[in-house]
This record gives structure tokens, sequence and C-alpha cells, in this order.
């Protein structure tokens, strides 16, 4: 199938993908900031590699299932409002929390484009 040739030759990317949300985990244990809505939201962009990986995805799956980087932003977007731009604990404003949700949303529009272009 084209579309596991294709998640194979950018295997990086999907592993880059995960190793942001990883990082992101330790970010928020390793600081003794434990927040529920950002973990569910690596656990959403997680599920997606997931699917993505096991490369059984027609057209139509593909585009539901990038459905979960939509996720992964309105979770993002929903712990801003509830807890604010600047993190309460040291008074900084969230800028790792945008790099992380930049780099995993870009990464994730490219593995997008990369696979769905090849779907047969």
């Amino acid at each position: 199938m084209e579309t596991q040739n294709t998640v194979t030759k950018f295997r990086w990317l999907p592993a880059l993908i995960a190793f942001v949300q990883v990082f992101d985990i330790v970010i928020h244990v390793a600081t003794n900031q434990i927040e529920p809505i950002r973990i569910a939201s690596n656990v959403v962009i997680f599920v997606w590699l997931g699917l993505v990986v096991s490369g059984r995805l027609d057209h139509m799956v593909w585009r539901v299932a990038s459905g979960f980087v939509g996720v992964y932003v309105l979770l993002n977007a929903l712990f801003l409002v509830e807890e604010g731009l600047i993190n309460p604990t040291n008074g900084q404003f969230r800028t790792v929390l945008f790099v992380l949700v930049g780099v995993t949303v870009a990464l994730g529009v490219w593995l997008t484009n990369k696979t769905v272009n090849h779907i047969e």
C-alpha cells in the first residue's frame, strides 16, 4: 500500500512528533505542573500517531483522523482560557506551550500532507 510506503519513508516525522509530546509531558512532571488538559492533548496526538503509523487509513478516514490535531489545538486553547497566558508558578508567558503546540501542529500538517497526497 502506498500509504505505508510514505509513512515508512517519513517515519522520522511521527517519531519527532512523538518526541515533542514526550518532552512536553516530561516538562510537566519535572516542574510538578501536571496539567490534565495538556496531558490529554498529548494523548490525543499519540492516538493520532498510532492511526497514522498503522498505515491502514484510506483518504476519507485520514481526514477524520487528522481531526485529532484539531482536538489537540482545542484542548490547548481550553487550557489557556482556564489557566491564562501567564504561568502563575513563575510569572512567565507560556512561551514553551506555544512553541510545542506550534511545532506539533506544523509537523502534523506536514505529515498529513505527505501521507494524504500518496493515498491511492
